[in-house]
């Protein structure tokens, strides 16, 4: 087995709580792809089933026609999360390979397998998700929140301006 793969794995968050004999097993049914600098490896509006952890290399986040760029992830990231958790994830970005790039590819039915097989090390995986969920939750309940004081005028400018109309 291939210890890089295995940093890997134990670099992402879902899989950082795993021992080496989980990580082991689950390294060896993930799929190393290779994607050539500008390929799309996943595509905005597709249906998606995969993660992928970055290897080597790095990906750029684009999203829209105009390919708006959001963000880059480098060796040891990982993106597509989401769409082995949710039935139908439809991709909200492209994620293209910013130079030659390899990924470590797991698919929903990998996980969910090797989850029913390991149950403790499944556990552990969920708790991260969930964990990985709320802390996104409570950050886009903020950043909602901001977004909203802002856009919401005091009531006593809000009276002054109504009193001036009259």
């Amino acid at each position: 087995m291939d210890l890089q793969r295995i940093e890997l794995l134990r670099k992402n968050f879902l899989f950082r709580e795993l021992g080496d004999i989980e990580l082991e097993k689950l390294g060896r049914v993930c799929i190393e792809e290779i994607h050539p600098a500008g390929k799309a490896i996943v595509t905005e509006g597709e249906t998606g089933h995969d993660l992928y952890l970055v290897l080597k290399g790095g990906v750029n986040i684009v999203k829209g026609e105009g390919q708006s760029f959001l963000s880059y992830i480098g060796s040891g990231g990982y993106f597509g999360e989401m769409a082995v958790f949710l039935e139908a994830a439809e991709r909200t970005a492209s994620c293209m390979a910013a130079m030659d790039t390899t990924t470590l590819k797991i698919d929903r039915h990998t996980i969910d397998s090797f989850c029913e097989e390991n149950p403790a090390a499944g556990v552990r995986i969920y708790r991260a998700i969930i964990k990985a969920l709320a802390e996104r939750l409570q950050a886009t309940s903020g950043d909602l929140a901001m977004m909203m004081k802002a856009q919401i005028m005091d009531q006593s400018k809000i009276t002054g301006l109504v009193g001036k109309t009259k």
